[in-house]
């Protein structure tokens, strides 16, 4: 028998187990990184139910809307390649999709990257790049040191609000509120790019929760003048993805833990913290820490049952644990592709199932089935 090359494929995919006294249960929706423009939908019991499908490869990832549509963060191929990573991560088509994968609305913009998701009035809040002055670029700390952008650039982030129509309503650039000396990249991340932030989202009192991945951060944005009420820093958070506020007020965060500097075990977690002070509310690991660890990308979500969804990006493993810890669901992605030659670095080399970010819904938010 002709063995599988692939160690993650090899080692299984689809449902992994499910305990259904314990699960939320519901339908999972993931996007593949490497997929073409397929948008996926799983049962809990790991059988597809439906597919999406768009012209363009993922910009990250897929989120369903209160109305039932799609909102996809899609990949512009022709747009324009600032360095060699940004292959990888920038994106720049924003639609939303029917049910039927009509295209209903779409607007672009040439130097997204990473996130990007619509804000309660209905607007887009997506994340961009800008090339930082040469007297800002010469604060930013840290960093692999000639590691800049072709021509010594720095890019610097800026969160811009988009109208449907492409419209630019509101912006906040990182380097007008953030001090470079307080947030210095981390020495295993090039200068290209700083402080590169892998989230925006929402919370509850129109404030933006924006976190940035190469200074270990995360951040709250007064949208009224643009100051920060509050911040996480790498005393807490390791390269972390997806911290967003949950009801009680609380962050939950999938803790990445590469570089974490207080422990030479690499090892994920998710928490759930205070913003404002830091002190954990509740978190999980595995057991031993090791087993559970994705260096890049992933999320987690709290569901209405009290269990947390968890995406192990890198490796395409998904599950769902209790507030005690136990997992109760797992599913691996099953597809796999290549990104192809010449795309970033050697982990988008190969083969692989690896996903931005994955979400659990409710089976009756998609009446339409």
């Amino acid at each position: 028998m002709t063995v599988d090359q692939n160690t993650l494929r090899r080692r299984g995919v689809g449902l992994i187990a499910h305990d259904p006294a314990l699960s939320y249960g519901g339908h999972t929706l993931y996007t593949p990184i490497t997929s073409t423009g397929e948008i996926h939908l799983v049962d809990i019991e790991g059988r597809p139910v439906h597919t999406w499908n768009s012209p363009h490869p993922p910009g990250r990832q897929a989120q369903l809307l209160p109305d039932g549509n799609l909102f996809y963060a899609a990949k512009d191929t022709g747009g324009p390649v600032l360095f060699p990573i940004w292959e990888v991560y920038h994106g720049g088509i924003f639609q939303e999709l029917a049910p039927d994968s009509t295209v209903l609305r779409e607007v672009r913009h040439p130097f997204h990257h990473h996130d990007a998701s619509v804000l309660r009035n209905g607007n887009l809040v997506v994340t961009v790049v800008e090339p930082l002055a040469p007297a800002d670029a010469a604060r930013i700390r840290g960093g692999i040191p000639g590691s800049e952008a072709p021509g010594g650039v720095i890019y610097g982030d800026v969160v811009v609000e988009l109208d449907w129509d492409g419209r630019e309503v509101w912006r906040w650039a990182a380097i007008d509120h953030l001090d470079p000396e307080d947030f210095p990249l981390d020495p295993h991340f090039a200068r290209e790019h700083w402080p590169m932030a892998n989230t925006v989202n929402e919370s509850a009192d129109g404030s933006l929760v924006v976190g940035f991945r190469s200074v270990s951060s995360a951040v709250s944005v007064d949208r009224a003048d643009g100051s920060v009420r509050w911040r996480l820093g790498p005393d807490v958070l390791a390269q972390q993805h997806h911290p967003h506020e949950l009801p009680g007020g609380t962050l939950l965060v999938f803790d990445n833990g590469s570089y974490r500097d207080t422990t030479s075990l690499p090892y994920s977690r998710v928490l759930e913290l205070d913003p404002r002070t830091g002190e954990e509310v509740w978190s999980y690991q595995d057991n031993p820490p090791q087993n559970f660890y994705s260096p890049y990308m992933s999320s987690a979500q709290r569901l209405p049952n009290g269990n947390t969804f968890i995406a192990e990006g890198s490796f395409g493993r998904l599950f769902e644990v209790t507030p005690g810890g136990r997992v109760v669901w797992e599913f691996v992605v099953p597809q796999f592709r290549a990104f192809g030659d010449g795309v970033g670095l050697e982990s988008s080399a190969g083969a692989q199932n690896s996903v931005f970010r994955a979400h659990r819904y409710a089976a009756d938010r998609f009446p339409w089935l």
